[in-house]
């Protein structure tokens, strides 16, 4: 049977626009210069990128467990069984030894996997302290309670299983001919209103009502929705605390606005990596240290500064 060619093909999502601009090398690295490296042995450059493609942070890590546990809870919600605030807290445990167990016994010539950890504090040889992990678990306790027990994530909890239309569902619509993803963390429809929630588990950030406003044209899209009856919801679960915003028109276009303008500049820029020759000047370094210090391919980067150059392995 014949199997199909992949192509490289350019996507649009809202974290994908942030490293686009926060760094064009950055960007290079995790969508074109691993393309192809299924094809390699452990030895290539391209499955060298792929491998720090998959690197992730202690904080990123942490904040998936949570995602990854809250999913769960409606999971069992549905089935009719609460999880209580110290059984969500455990299951985030469970899934942070489970990766970090992963993390720590990674061998560079294992086929890079997306959904393996590899935690990027590991692959550079950083010091974890005890009180580092200390904070991660504090940081658990503290998101399970919030969301089992804050009275600011009752409407979500209590939404029931037939009115929900998203749990951490990847979707997307075209735009130009390019697919546009979103992954709303829950939604549930009240009436005629569609609330959209994100849980969050760092604190506030100026792209958070951006992102919620890529899902609510997200949701526009897949499900039809009258954007004027869509309330958005960032839950900063380690502060307790839930932001919500009705949609307006005049927001809602300028996001569409932004993500039109990203789009076609990412459209001009974008190549096969295996058929099309590299074009250096597409894709600048940063000029921001600061950035380097947490990009996950600084091990690899030529143009990495040098206050920000790590210890390998």
């Amino acid at each position: 049977m014949a199997t199909t060619e992949l192509k490289c093909e350019l996507s649009w999502s809202a974290s994908r626009r942030k490293e686009f601009e926060r760094c064009r090398k950055e960007y290079h690295y995790g969508r074109y210069a691993s393309w192809g490296w299924w094809k390699e042995g452990p030895d290539s450059e391209r499955w060298k990128v792929a491998i720090h493609k998959n690197l992730t942070s202690l904080p990123a890590f942490a904040g998936n467990c949570v995602h990854d546990s809250i999913q769960h809870w409606f999971e069992m919600s549905r089935g009719g069984v609460r999880m209580t605030a110290a059984e969500l807290y455990e299951e985030c445990v469970h899934r942070f030894r489970e990766g970090w167990r992963q993390s720590s016994a990674f061998d560079p010539r294992d086929r890079p996997k997306r959904g393996k950890v590899h935690l990027a504090e590991h692959h550079y040889g950083e010091e974890l302290s005890k009180e580092r992990t200390e904070e991660v678990r504090a940081l658990l306790e503290r998101c399970a309670r919030a969301f089992v027990e804050g009275a600011a994530c009752a409407p979500a909890r209590e939404a029931h299983p037939d009115s929900w239309r998203a749990l951490e569902e990847l979707g997307h619509y075209r735009f130009l001919g390019v697919p546009v993803y979103a992954v709303p963390d829950f939604a549930y429809v009240d009436g005629d209103v569609l609330h959209v929630w994100d849980w969050k588990t760092g604190t506030p950030r100026g792209d958070d009502r951006f992102q919620l406003h890529t899902y609510a044209l997200y949701a526009c899209e897949k499900w039809s929705h009258d954007p004027e009856a869509i309330v958005l919801h960032a839950a900063y679960l380690s502060e307790g605390k839930v932001e919500s915003w009705p949609v307006e028109l005049g927001e809602l276009s300028a996001a569409q606005d932004v993500v039109s303008e990203s789009v076609r500049a990412m459209m001009e820029v974008h190549y096969d990596p295996l058929e099309d020759p590299f074009v250096p000047e597409h894709w600048p370094a940063s000029p921001s240290a600061s950035t380097c210090r947490t990009c996950r391919f600084r091990g690899i980067c030529s143009d990495v500064h040098a206050a920000a150059r790590p210890r390998l392995r």
